[in-house]
Parts: structure tokens; sequence; C-alpha cells
């Protein structure tokens, strides 16, 4: 039995390190599965291990950067700047709502009178996000998955006539 040459037990052990399996190791350098676990348990070296220690490196790194001076400064001017806008954004929205009609002249306008108002509330929502987000330094971001799905499609000749029957029986009444 031929001894693997320590450039390649070296490149093994790399591999090893950095997180391939022995199955994928053996296979790229032509080794047997028993070969590449016993270079492995020579060197007494654990699958990822550098994978791990390195992304446990970066991970303190940033931690270091972000407790910085800089870093806070640079967080608090977006922070008075995301609360500028959201203010600026909902004195905006008052001002379409209250330029939308009571009651629309026909389905079209209430169509758009629709849309106006899904538009709204979705900037009202990311207004609201905004704030909660910045009275909420430090903790983590509520994540809500299950947001519902708004389809617009233009309603069929049968479905608005069912809609203003309905609007003349409740009128009658």
């Amino acid at each position: 039995m031929a001894k693997t040459p320590p450039h390649i037990e070296g490149e093994v052990l790399a591999m090893i390190a950095a997180g391939y399996s022995l199955a994928a190791v053996s296979s790229q350098f032509g080794l047997s599965y028993h070969t590449v676990r016993g270079i492995q348990k020579r060197a007494g070296i654990k699958s990822g291990e550098i994978k791990k220690q390195v992304i446990l490196k970066y991970q303190n790194a940033l931690k270091d950067s972000l407790a910085s001076d800089f870093i806070r400064d640079k967080a608090s001017a977006l922070l008075m700047d995301d609360l500028a806008l959201s203010s600026k954004l909902r004195s905006k929205l008052h001002v379409l709502l209250d330029e939308l009609p009571d009651s629309p002249r026909d389905t079209k306008e209430a169509v758009l009178i629709a849309r106006s108002l899904s538009a709204i509330a979705t900037s009202l929502k990311l207004s609201n996000d905004t704030l909660r987000a910045s009275f909420k330094l430090g903790e983590e971001p509520e994540v809500n998955e299950d947001l519902p799905e708004l389809i617009v499609r233009e309603m069929l000749e049968v479905e608005i006539l069912d809609v203003k029957g309905k609007f003349t029986t409740v009128e009658a009444s």
C-alpha cells in the first residue's frame, strides 16, 4: 500500500477542515474513504473546524465594529431621517385621504378609491413599522410572514351587476 504524499494529505486536511465531507474529499483525490478518514484521525482535524473558527472571528469583529461611536452616530442619523420621513409621509397621507370622495360616482371611481385606500393603508403600515422599530432599538424585529396577498383585477360584468344589485337593494331599504 502506497503512502499518500504529504502535499495531498495537506490538501485533504484543508478540505476536511473547511467542512467538506469525507466522501467528497475521497472522490476529489481518488482516495478510499478509509484512507481519508485515517488521514483525518492522524491529524486530529474535525470536519468544518476552520469554517467555524473563521465565522466566529468575523462575528466578533462585526460585534466590535457595531460598538464604535461612528456606527452609533450613523445609526442615530438614519433613525432621525426615518422618523422625519415617516412624519412627512403621514402628513401627505392625511391630505390624500381628505381628497378622496366619500361616495364614488361609478364603479371605475370606486375601484380607484379602493386602490388609493389600499396604498394609503400600506404606507401607513410602513410608517408605523418604522416608528415601532425606532423605539425598540436592540430588540429583534417582529417578522410576520403571514401577510395577506392583495390581488387587483378588473371586475367581470356579472360581478359589477351583482354589486350594483346589492347597492340598489340597500338604498331601497
